[in-house]
């Protein structure tokens, strides 16, 4: 994977909203993988957005509609304008097309947006999609200054996961970005990131005295007593939600 700030080529933050389909760790609709369900107002057309390529599925009946979106859990659910969700269906009918034999790693890219997706697609650091203001929000979170690859160890922590950790603070102010816009845009990028992945980041803590170190090897304490530990992400709650 080739980092590139300035020119846009895939930054260490491509995880964020592949984002919008990673396989988070509870179960929704008795399925094995967490899904999010978007859908317009009048419950008759969703789009569900799940891990599993070709990462999302499309519906139209109201009736099944409506027993999904009742029988699911709120923070998981989002019902915005029409318009919003057939741009929504246009992608993901894109993705179908592709099948089910993608890379976990391509998932979607949100309509109007060059940033909020895996990796990015824009052609230089200025290049921002249609919605500008929430994009903009995707790329300030693209470039977070203290990132853990996959696989990487840094100050006594070791991400194992197959996804950039990036530090509390960037994930903060990501969801501070959102919320200040308050649009049906920002706020379900706010869901799908921060309610349906369950996202972790990273973040200091005190270090261990000598008296803690006691009775440890030094690479036991070297875990026990590390400079960072990784927490959940807060939850995204609108400031002043728009709808239902």
């Amino acid at each position: 994977m080739v980092e590139n700030r300035r020119l846009g080529v895939m930054t260490r933050g491509h995880h964020r909203l592949l984002l919008l389909l990673v396989a988070a760790t509870s179960c929704l609709l008795g399925t094995a993988w967490s899904s999010v369900l978007v859908a317009d107002l009048a419950m008759t057309r969703m789009v569900e957005l799940n891990a599993g390529a070709p990462f999302c599925e499309l519906y139209h009946d109201r009736g099944v509609i409506q027993r999904m979106v009742l029988g699911s859990d709120p923070k998981k659910v989002r019902q915005i304008s029409g318009n919003l969700v057939a741009d929504l269906e246009e992608t993901c009918k894109a993705s179908r097309s592709k099948g089910k034999n993608q890379s976990a790693s391509a998932g979607i890219m949100y309509p109007g947006t060059n940033w909020c997706g895996p990796g990015n697609r824009a052609k230089s650091y200025d290049d921002l999609g249609p919605h500008a203001l929430e994009d903009a929000c995707c790329r300030e979170h693209d470039h977070c200054p203290q990132t853990i690859e996959p696989q990487q160890c840094i100050h006594g922590i070791c991400n194992k996961s197959p996804f950039t950790r990036s530090h509390c603070d960037c994930d903060a102010k990501f969801r501070r970005c959102l919320q200040t816009i308050n649009t049906e845009v920002a706020n379900t990028l706010g869901a799908l990131f921060f309610n349906v992945i369950q996202v972790t980041c990273f973040k200091e803590r005190r270090p261990c005295s000598q008296w803690q170190r006691n009775g440890y090897t030094e690479s036991e304490w070297a875990k026990i007593c590390s400079q960072f530990k990784f927490q959940p992400s807060d939850k995204y709650v609108p400031l002043m939600p728009l709808n239902i």
